[in-house]
């Protein structure tokens, strides 16, 4: 039927010619439809050129290579291979413009977001782990993640991308994860020249007891369950020079923090070499915290960083109750394992209380406020059923004005593994919007 009347009309218009009106008027449509198309394919002309040397003047004053921004990211747990769209084809939009743009609050002014955090193990480094995350994830800042697992592999061979590279026009922000051991020239590759560097160490008998029983008992790592006995640490401490020259490199234990510092295990027994290797880190981190002086420590932290206190409120994260266990003074066989960790903590204790002094007095007044507002947070977190579903601070010599609401207890309580995968989508998708920066993998 729909044939019939399309022939139809088609026999018409040959049979019945338009009149010369009628062609008039098509033929002016004609020139104003050709018109129309000139006009748009010149505003398009000039928009491109008008863009392409904005985004031209924007890359010469952020110093951004201009490299090829394809990316090829695996998702996590999935065998699907997620492409990020080339340069040429996305608009590359730097992520910062709009945040920035919407940051008028004071305190956003002057806050560092270039950080480094060595996340020495068993030294409370889970629970500042959170605090950088949640900083960064709400600020929408690039970590320098891995693509998979939660460790940092820092050597990084020529072309091949094993971390989340950062979105296009833009480079990394916050390193906190897991790195083998620390090494300030690796870091720097990844982080800017402002970066502020921190660390964290703990009472070194108890750094090692707590290891035992986490990577014993909770990760079943090999090595350790061939520990037995009764009271399977007692069996360790009463033979350790045996079970540490059994597990030589691998071991959790002996002088573990020294080990994450980044200091070789070859020279463990060389304590001259390892208090030269002090004074090198030293010059190298702006803060060493102490676990058993935490929120002293996140006080110089706050002041260091230049954040709010909002921004360093936590829970206590990946936390295990053990049994209360003394070191014996007089056990010789223990001391060698403790050595060079005994040496770093006693080291940066004296260097905390040092920092603590040259603060001020104001600093006791802001480290009180600052226990009783966490107090504050960590009862309205820990509360089931509670009906109240914000606190209110309002502002003062320390933070503006801000709510700690449910959600921010969500944040808050969030373990490792689980905002990992959080803040590493987040990423991914930006890289995946606005193509890749994958000039440090080249």
């Amino acid at each position: 039927m729909q044939t019939k009347t399309a022939r139809f009309k088609l026999q018409d218009r040959e049979v019945n010619p338009p009149s010369h009106s009628m062609r008039c008027s098509k033929r002016k449509m004609v020139v104003f439809r050709m018109f129309l198309r000139a006009s748009i394919v010149a505003v398009i002309v000039v928009v491109s050129v008008t863009y392409g040397n904005f985004g031209e003047a924007f890359k010469r004053n952020i110093n951004i290579p201009t490299s090829d921004t394809n990316c090829y990211i695996r998702n996590q747990g999935t065998s699907t291979i997620t492409h990020g769209a080339a340069a040429s084809e996305i608009e590359a939009k730097p992520k910062k413009i709009a945040e920035d743009a919407h940051q008028d609050h004071r305190r956003y002014s002057s806050e560092v977001r270039h950080i480094a955090f060595l996340k020495v193990h068993k030294c409370a480094s889970s629970t500042m782990l959170n605090i950088f995350y949640r900083f960064g994830y709400k600020r929408e800042l690039n970590f320098v993640l891995p693509t998979k697992s939660n460790y940092i592999h820092m050597i990084q061979r020529k072309g091949v991308i094993s971390l989340v590279p950062p979105p296009a026009m833009s480079g990394y922000d916050i390193l906190c994860n897991h790195v083998r051991r620390f090494n300030k020239k690796q870091f720097s590759r990844f982080l800017p020249p402002d970066t502020k560097y921190i660390a964290i160490v703990r009472e070194p008998f108890k750094r090692m007891y707590s290891a035992f029983n986490f990577y014993r008992n909770l990760l079943h790592y090999p090595i350790l369950r061939q520990v037995g006995g009764l009271d399977p640490f007692q069996t360790y401490l009463d033979d350790i020079a045996a079970f540490e020259s059994k597990w030589g490199h691998r071991s959790f234990t002996n002088n573990a923090m020294a080990r994450d510092f980044g200091f070789p295990t070859k020279d463990y027994r060389n304590i001259s070499k390892f208090e030269t290797y002090l004074e090198k880190l030293d010059q190298q981190f702006h803060l060493v915290m102490v676990s058993e002086m935490f929120y002293e420590s996140l006080v110089l932290l706050r002041r260091l960083l230049k954040w709010s206190m909002e921004d360093v409120i936590f829970l206590t994260i990946n936390a295990h109750e053990h049994k209360a266990v003394a070191m014996n003074a007089s056990s010789e066989d223990i001391k060698p394992f403790l050595a060079l960790d005994r040496i770093l903590y006693d080291h940066y204790l004296t260097r905390l209380e040092e920092q603590i002094v040259s603060e001020g007095p104001d600093f006791h007044n802001e480290l009180q406020y600052f226990k009783g507002l966490n107090s504050k947070v960590t009862e309205l977190c820990n509360a089931r059923n509670t009906t109240t579903k914000l606190l209110s601070f309002g502002a003062n010599d320390w933070h503006g004005d801000f709510n700690i609401t449910l959600y921010d207890c969500d944040l808050l309580g969030k373990q490792e593994i689980m905002f990992l995968n959080l803040v590493r989508r987040e990423q991914i998708e930006r890289v995946n919007k606005y193509g890749a920066n994958k000039s440090y993998f080249q």
